[in-house]
């Protein structure tokens, strides 16, 4: 992640027209933060769970699921709009009706992010913490060079599951469920990103 700094700290209403807002990019108390963009396997995974999880929601009715470079203003944060990989948000906190040409008002219920080459750990804390604080209780991350996803859940130990485990929504997606293995069944390169 590479960050554009200037002496001037970014409002998230500037942001909206920002050009550096057209590419994968986001707000963090005012600073820019631009990324390079996905690699082939991390598109395919973050486009693989964006289906999976759109498909369940949206046969239940129980809220919205936004694909990737969506931003999110999160509540309590000042100036800071973060977008992961993938976001489900429930019905109850927000509907479709209330979206409009800004950033989402809400922070999601679950975040996925897709585990980049150039993220490291203090980041991925960063955002999870950014993440927490305006409301978010789970979120997965992805690792496609060890073919893996780490559960990050609000007040719990974190879990690392492997081909062998099972992924699920726990209490904020109920019946939602998945083979790990199945996630990268369909990423033949995921060992080399």
């Amino acid at each position: 992640m590479v960050s554009a700094r200037s002496n001037r700290r970014v409002t998230a209403l500037e942001f909206l027209s920002h050009p550096a807002a057209r590419g994968k990019s986001e707000l963090v108390r005012g600073e820019i933060h631009v990324m390079a963009p996905a690699s082939g396997v991390h598109g395919l995974l973050a486009g693989e769970i964006f289906t999976l999880l759109k498909t369940s929601v949206d046969a239940n009715g129980r809220g919205i699921c936004f694909p990737g470079n969506t931003g999110f203003q999160l509540p309590g944060l000042e100036d800071t709009v973060r977008s992961p990989d993938v976001a489900f948000v429930r019905a109850d906190r927000l509907a479709r009706k209330n979206i409009g040409a800004g950033w989402v008002p809400v922070a999601p219920d679950l975040v996925v992010e897709v585990l980049s080459p150039s993220e490291t750990v203090t980041t991925l804390d960063e955002k999870w913490r950014d993440y927490r604080a305006a409301g978010t209780t789970l979120m997965w991350v992805i690792d496609p060079a060890e073919r893996t996803v780490t559960v990050r859940e609000a007040g719990a130990p974190d879990r690392r599951l492997t081909a062998s485990d099972t992924l699920n929504g726990g209490s904020v997606l109920p019946g939602f469920s998945i083979p790990v293995a199945q996630l990268f069944s369909r990423v033949s390169g995921a060992k080399n990103q």
